[in-house]
């Protein structure tokens, strides 16, 4: 290649540092960066075209010394941008990049797309206290830490998004949005954003959190939008042909994350939920203890219409306290996570203050909450799943992985807002430890869990046609007798997987 030859050159930059530069694709017309100053679209990696500025021999050029690589002059109607919208004029001078070509079209298969936090950010999400509770090696999604990863150990590393010698196929946008009224603007711009996205196939994660608050612009609260403005923003770019892949197509994530299906599931014998109901905000404003009372008898009616199977000489299901009737149980908040909003109630008049005290809280934009009945377990079991593209399939999906965790008791002195029980991992070795060595209650345990989730992996296909990519399931476990385990449905959490 001589100097002076045009060519397609692959940039490639960091977005999560915040002196980066990135490609300006769009919106954001004032610039500003700050709180509801319009949604930034950039991209980190993508082919442009450029000058070369000094004849090359690819066959000197080596991976591993910069000082080979061909030196580029980018074309001038680039514009690059940090991710808070700040000009970088030192990107549009020559650089040093690791791939060139001399074809007349970007070699591009696939179009990915990060939706992602560009206000306050806390670190919280990357650097945590090492405990069995906390992140992990990646950290939260929606933080840089983790699609760092995501890029470093996902897309750099796909053989499938790689051409000869390791040419890259595949380039990655951005979309920072900092309040939930720069979500709101995604959606009437989906179709600019998908004409941003070169490959034939575009596909989107939204590493974002739904919730029911208004923005509060504390860093604590960074990464959570307020859900309509969020699916609404899913919905419009689905319908530009983005498809989202994390974590789930748009219908199927708000279903998941709204938790309405505790209760309208309950009544499904082979799902072995706890039963509850849906308490809406305003019944609780006109009357709240005719609403805690309409909840309990809500509770008891399910519970007779879809009692669990109980054995003799077995423990009262699910739970001793209430054999007689509801009087303890938890309320929770739809769109929450890391038990955050999940509190106990004792008595009809306890329930009375749970509802009051979570639907009350300032900001919250909740219009229900859920009230299930008590659920008694000797630790919970995680089971993730990766069903096969040729799903549904003829024999039962296994878990790829099982995890055991402990939570400890709660602590009710802790305000709303912060998980108030401890966590701790369970070996299976611990578990065995725990239930005296029943190997056989174990094996129940298991099998059980993993025969209700075959009926949850269908039931998602119900709100969206294509198999969930992954998936994590929560069960709580109790052994009710040698070589016998009861369990009971908890919960449905989006995973992702390298």
């Amino acid at each position: 290649m001589q100097k002076g030859q045009q060519v397609l050159f692959y940039f490639e930059s960091d977005a999560g540092d915040p002196q980066a530069p990135l490609l300006f694709c769009g919106s954001r017309a004032k610039g500003s960066g700050k709180q509801g100053g319009g949604f930034l679209f950039v991209a980190s990696h993508t082919w442009l075209y450029g000058t070369l500025e000094q004849s090359v021999d690819p066959a000197k050029v080596e991976s591993e010394r910069k000082e080979t690589w061909p030196l580029v002059l980018p074309k001038g109607e680039y514009n690059f941008v940090t991710r808070k919208g700040a000009p970088v004029p030192s990107a549009t001078m020559p650089q040093r990049v690791r791939w060139v070509c001399d074809a007349k079209m970007p070699p591009c298969k696939l179009s990915l797309l990060f939706v992602r936090w560009g206000g306050e950010y806390s670190k919280w999400m990357d650097e945590q206290e090492a405990n069995d509770g906390d992140w992990g090696k990646y950290g939260s999604p929606p933080s840089d830490e983790y699609m760092g990863h995501v890029v470093e150990q996902g897309f750099k590393k796909h053989p499938g998004l790689h051409g000869q010698e390791g040419i890259p196929q595949w380039e990655l946008h951005h979309v920072f949005v900092a309040s939930s009224k720069d979500a709101l603007q995604i959606a009437p711009q989906a179709h600019m954003i998908r004409a941003g996205m070169k490959g034939p196939r575009r596909a989107a994660f939204w590493m974002l959190w739904p919730a029911e608050w208004e923005d509060f612009g504390d860093p604590d609260y960074a990464c959570y939008v307020e859900r309509h403005a969020m699916f609404a923003a899913m919905r419009a770019c689905e319908a530009a042909a983005i498809r989202s892949i994390f974590p789930h197509a748009a219908d199927q994530y708000e279903l998941i994350t709204s938790k309405s299906w505790m209760a309208t599931l309950s009544l499904h014998p082979g799902v072995c939920l706890p039963a509850a109901t849906l308490v809406s905000k305003g019944a609780v404003k006109i009357n709240a203890e005719a609403a805690a009372e309409n909840a309990l008898q809500a509770l008891h009616h399910i519970r007779r219409m879809n009692p669990f199977p109980v054995g003799a000489g077995e423990p009262p299901a699910p739970s001793v306290i209430n054999k007689d009737g509801v009087v303890k149980g938890v309320v929770k908040l739809g769109w929450s996570w890391e038990n955050r909003f999940v509190v106990t109630f004792t008595s009809p008049k306890h329930l009375q203050a749970r509802l009051k005290e979570l639907l009350n809280q300032q900001g919250c934009l909740a219009t229900y909450c859920i009230v299930q009945e008590w659920v008694d377990f000797d630790f919970e079991m995680r089971q993730y799943y990766l069903p096969p593209p040729t799903w549904p399939a003829e024999h039962p999906i296994q878990p790829t992985m099982i995890q055991c965790n402990a939570w400890g008791p709660s602590d009710d002195t802790k305000n709303v807002g912060v998980s108030r029980a401890s966590f701790s991992k369970l070996s299976e070795a611990m578990v065995l430890d725990k239930w005296g060595g029943d190997k056989e209650a174990w094996e129940m345990a298991k099998e059980k869990a993993t025969n209700i989730a075959q009926i949850l992996l269908a039931w998602l296909l119900s709100a969206e046609h294509q198999p969930v990519p992954s998936m994590r399931l929560d069960f709580m476990v109790k052994r009710i007798g040698p070589g016998k385990a009861r369990v009971v449905f908890g919960e449905a959490c989006q995973h992702f997987w390298f």
